[in-house]
Formats: structure tokens, C-alpha cells, sequence
């Protein structure tokens, strides 16, 4: 029965923030999960890694830059749910190097699943999104929104992210339909050793090494660092707030 519980999406559900969401709402118990991720082979790494917790877990395959894919996202909620109370769009790429290094595949590729494919999803979403109660969107947006570095293509379309927050949040409280964004510093993820730029032991280094630049003496953590705040938004605690950007980094931009 999910009479008394909020039905979410997660995208990216199979990795990183978007795994570490699910596996602290799983703890909470008031939420049915639905994961939505590219590929076979995330998909049985993350069932392994929840165990007998993923039973607990819809899990959907597609690509939320196509419009085909996200209209059979629709179709299955709106089949299965007939509504949508949550959705964190926590899908990700990041490939380093700026104009000079960066191609223009490298550039579409991140801003086709960072920014076009929030906004794609959550456009397709509406109709069982409307439907929801004290329906919320948070959107997995990150501190390089305002600081540039490591890469353009990234940047830039978080950045974008912000902004589609701040839209959405306008235009769709009308609906009762909050959208807040979560802004991380560096958590520690397979985005970068996904992406190439890094094997694991250079990834691995190279989170030790940030530390130090940390006031509170460490990365992020997706499970217990991000996943709270994300939970705070789809909850029924934030209900007067919309159109934020909650900056979630250990102190790095102080």
C-alpha cells in the first residue's frame, strides 16, 4: 500500500548522490522509490549494493535527454501511481577541460543530461507531478553553478540548473508544486573515474588530497551529507519554501 507514502523518482538512482538519496529514504519509510538510470550494468550494481533493500525499489531504465525514454517513464508512474509526489533530478556527467580542451560533443553530452534533461523530464512529469501532495522537485545542481573550474561544459550547465530552479519555482507554485535546488562541493562519487578523468587510485588520491581545503576536514558524503537535505526538501517540513538554492559543502565557499 502506498496510501500514506510519497511516491518518488530519482534519476541517476543507480550511483552517487542519486544512490546515496535512495538508500537514506529507504531508511525513513514514508517513501516509495522509484530509480530511474542508463545501462544494465549500474542497474545490477545498485540492486547489489541495497541487497534485500532493493525489493523495495522500482527500478526503470532510460536516457532522460530523449523524449521517447521520458514519456515511458510517464507512462509507467502514471500506470502504476497515478502520481508523482517527488522528483530529484540527480542524473550527472562531468568530463574536465575548458574551451580550449573541451569538444563539442564533450559540451552536448553534458549539457543534453545536466540541464535539457531535467527540464525534459520534468516537463513530461507535469501531468502526474500535478496530481502529487505537497508535491516537490529538488534538483542536484552543485556549488560550480558560481565557481568556475575543472570544466566548462559543467559549469555552465549547472549553472543553468540554478536557474531553472528559480523558474520552475515561480512557475509552478500555482500547482503547489515546490522546486528547490542542493548545491554540493566535491562528494565523494564514481563521476569522475565514469567519466575517464581519473582511474580510481588517481580519484581516490585526489579526495584525500581535498581535504585540506575543507574547513570541516572532509568531501562529501552522498548518503549522509547530501541525502538529508534532500529529504528535507521532499518532505513535508520545507512546504513554504521554493526557488532556493541550498549550498550543502562542508564550508568550502566560505
Amino acid at each position: 500500500m502506498i496510501d500514506n507514502k510519497k511516491v518518488v523518482l530519482v534519476t541517476g538512482g543507480t550511483s552517487g548522490i542519486g544512490l546515496g538519496t535512495i538508500e537514506y529514504l529507504l531508511e525513513q519509510e514514508n517513501y516509495e522509490i522509484i530509480s530511474l538510470s542508463r545501462g544494465d550494468k549500474n542497474l545490477s550494481l545498485a540492486k547489489e549494493k541495497l541487497g534485500d533493500k532493493a525489493n523495495n525499489v522500482t527500478f526503470l531504465n532510460g536516457d532522460i535527454s530523449k523524449k521517447g525514454d521520458c514519456e515511458k517513464v510517464y507512462n509507467e508512474i502514471n500506470n502504476k501511481y497515478g502520481k508523482l509526489d517527488g522528483l530529484v533530478n540527480s542524473a550527472g556527467i562531468i568530463k574536465l577541460g575548458g574551451i580550449e580542451e573541451q569538444t563539442l560533443e564533450e559540451w552536448n553530452n553534458s549539457i543534453n543530461i545536466n540541464l535539457t534533461g531535467i527540464f525534459l523530464l520534468t516537463k513530461t512529469l507535469l501531468p502526474v507531478l500535478k496530481k502529487g501532495t505537497n508535491t516537490s522537485i529538488v534538483n542536484i545542481s552543485s556549488m560550480s553553478s558560481e565557481r568556475a573550474g575543472g570544466s566548462i561544459a559543467y559549469c555552465a550547465s549547472k549553472a543553468g540548473v540554478d536557474m531553472l530552479t528559480k523558474y520552475m519555482g515561480q512557475e509552478l507554485g500555482k500547482y503547489n508544486i515546490r522546486v528547490n535546488s542542493v548545491n554540493p562541493a566535491a562528494v565523494y562519487t564514481n563521476i569522475y573515474v565514469a567519466s575517464g578523468d581519473y582511474t580510481q587510485k588517481s580519484y581516490d588520491r585526489w579526495s584525500e588530497d581535498k581535504k585540506k581545503l575543507y574547513p570541516l576536514g572532509r568531501i562529501g558524503d552522498a548518503k549522509k551529507d547530501i541525502a538529508p537535505t534532500v529529504e528535507f526538501l521532499l518532505s513535508d517540513k520545507s512546504l513554504w519554501t521554493t526557488g532556493a538554492v541550498y549550498l550543502v559543502d562542508g564550508g568550502k565557499s566560505i
